[in-house]
């Protein structure tokens, strides 16, 4: 089951490069995602086993972001735990957090430079400006 407004989100973000980077193991987070009819959203599907290193080291989001042809400043990652935050902070990306998921939600700790209660409210902090695509 989806969380209120992802599916409304990713359906208005359509177009717009998004990948997926989880410490989950990438076929599971695969066939999630294909499960719930998300995976057509997203470009590249990346989890915990697709790097030598996991979240919050930066590498997972270096990669994505070489392939999308993206700066840091460009990107803005949706997550919903400190260790999303830290991930963004040390690729030098926005973050947003999402006050629901799995997280432990330390987010007094580790604040986003967003934080939302449901992921439509995202829509108004993000540029329609497409980052290229270097396929």
């Amino acid at each position: 089951m989806l969380y209120p407004g992802v599916r409304e989100t990713l359906d208005a973000l359509s177009g717009m490069p998004m990948a997926v980077l989880t410490n989950k193991p990438v076929g599971a987070s695969r066939g999630i995602l294909q499960g719930l009819g998300l995976a057509r959203n997203f470009r590249i599907i990346y989890g915990g086993n697709s790097f030598e290193r996991k979240k919050p080291d930066p590498m997972g989001v270096e990669t994505i972001l070489r392939e999308f042809g993206a700066a840091p400043p460009e990107v803005m990652l949706v997550g919903d735990s400190e260790i999303d935050v830290q991930t963004a902070r040390n690729a030098g990306t926005w973050i947003c957090g999402v006050t629901y998921g799995f997280g432990s939600h330390r987010f007094d700790e580790f604040p986003p430079d967003l934080l939302v209660d449901n992921l439509t409210e995202l829509l108004p902090h993000l540029s329609r400006a497409p980052v290229q695509d270097p396929r």
